[in-house]
């Protein structure tokens, strides 16, 4: 019987780490986000995700955040009414940032129950017309 060569497999090559910039968003995208979020009536709330959405963005919720952290405060932006998909803050509870956004949204009637706002209430744009948009297009 002959033995049977074990074959040698090269090496994996592996490509070195790539070094990722600072995530910038375009222009034009920003724009569209930065007129959603004006949009926000005092009083209600919005999603990362719903922002991106009313921004004609849909699933670039990530995005949305990446506009707020680079939004000088200067701006007069109402930062404070976009919340997460679960109706929390998105800041550490505790932290300075956690207490700011929380007293905002207070100081415009948004009651928190165990830490959360209630999005059927607070939620904006109301779920059946985020539906009608979604389907057909801005009114």
């Amino acid at each position: 019987m002959a033995a049977k060569k074990k074959s040698k497999k090269a090496p994996k090559k592996t490509q070195p780490a790539r070094k990722r910039g600072p995530v910038v968003a375009p222009e034009s995208d920003a724009a569209r986000i930065i007129a959603a979020i004006k949009k926000i009536p005092r009083g209600k709330v919005c999603t990362y995700g719903n922002v991106a959405d009313v921004a004609g963005l849909p699933r670039r919720a990530r995005l949305v955040g990446t506009v707020l952290r680079q939004t000088p405060a200067s701006r007069g932006l109402p930062w404070f009414r976009v919340i997460n998909a679960s109706g929390r803050i998105s800041f550490p509870q505790g932290s300075d940032a956690y207490a700011r956004q929380r007293k905002h949204l207070e100081n415009e009637g948004i009651d928190f129950v165990g830490g959360r706002v209630d999005l059927d209430r607070y939620g904006w744009p109301p779920r059946a017309k985020m539906l009608d948009e979604l389907l057909w297009g801005p009114a």
